[in-house]
């Protein structure tokens, strides 16, 4: 079928989508009900209370990640309305902010950043970085996440929303990094579930508040709790893979690190150019009806 797709197949939406993972909504449909109950805990055994079911899943999230990411040095993690609520908060948190150019849209939405750097030798010291890695704009490993990291002069704020749909790959730990956001909208096509987790090296007391008190959206426990039981970091590359290539091939799409993405700088997919120039070109819509 791969040879009756043409360009128009990819739609013109310049967002990145993922494939519905149906094994995973198929055992996620019968378990919502179980969170209609009182929020009085004060009669639940401490080992059942949702405060400490969130810690079980917090610590399944980074199992899940370590081959990509190890997160051992983050003590704490707070549940979130996708990557989206992780942004909403630092935009909140910082004054100001720096970014690499070609970044994720959102926060410029909500604050505009101060600097738009090219390379680690634009960054303005001691000015937060907001960063994504795989980078927003082309879908791949970027190295100016490491050479920001050696250098030590900024906060990083480490956006891992293309986490699970990559290869094998290590993405290394420095002491500069403050916070990592991840969800398991992008590689499991979730996005609707909201299902989101903010690690942080530092306790945060509002948070202890409301984990305490269990007020968060405990659906987004079983969302976790069924992709990391069932499915592995790397599993998703290692599924689309050999179809990503087939089909960058027969474009000639460069094929990205993240198994959703496919890049080029022909202009006949100017319609999903980015700031920095290149066309990242969401290869789910063909997924959809190959798979």
């Amino acid at each position: 079928m791969l040879d009756k797709i043409t360009n128009n197949d990819f739609g013109d939406s310049k967002a990145v989508h993922a494939p519905v993972d149906k094994d995973i909504k198929r055992m996620l449909m019968s378990s919502l009900g179980s969170y209609v109950e009182s929020t009085n805990q004060s009669e639940v055994e401490i080992s059942n209370r949702r405060s400490k079911r969130w810690l079980t899943c917090k610590d399944q999230v980074q199992s899940y990640l370590k081959p990509l990411i190890d997160l051992s040095e983050f003590e704490f993690a707070y549940p979130t309305n996708g990557i989206h609520e992780s942004i909403d908060w630092l935009m909140a948190k910082v004054d100001r902010y720096q970014v690499f150019e070609g970044e994720y849209r959102y926060p410029s939405l909500l604050k505009k950043p101060i600097n738009i750097a090219r390379t680690v030798g634009d960054l303005i010291p001691y000015v937060p970085l907001y960063m994504s890695n795989p980078f927003s704009a082309t879908g791949n490993f970027d190295i100016r996440y490491d050479e920001a990291g050696r250098r030590l002069q900024c906060p990083i704020y480490l956006d891992l929303a293309f986490g699970g749909t990559t290869g094998e790959h290590t993405i290394k730990m420095y002491e500069n990094v403050e916070q990592v956001f991840w969800s398991c909208s992008k590689p499991y096509g979730l996005n609707l579930l909201r299902a989101g987790i903010r690690f942080s090296r530092k306790e945060e007391l509002l948070q202890r508040e409301i984990q305490g008190a269990g007020y968060f959206n405990h659906a987004i426990i079983d969302v976790f709790r069924q992709v990391t039981l069932n499915s592995s970091v790397f599993a998703k590359k290692e599924k689309y893979a050999n179809l990503q290539d087939q089909i960058c091939e027969k474009f000639n799409l460069t094929p990205s690190d993240s198994y959703l993405v496919g890049t080029t700088n022909d202009e006949k997919w100017d319609r999903f150019k980015r700031e920095t120039g290149i066309n990242r070109v969401c290869l789910t819509p063909v997924y959809e009806r190959l798979v």
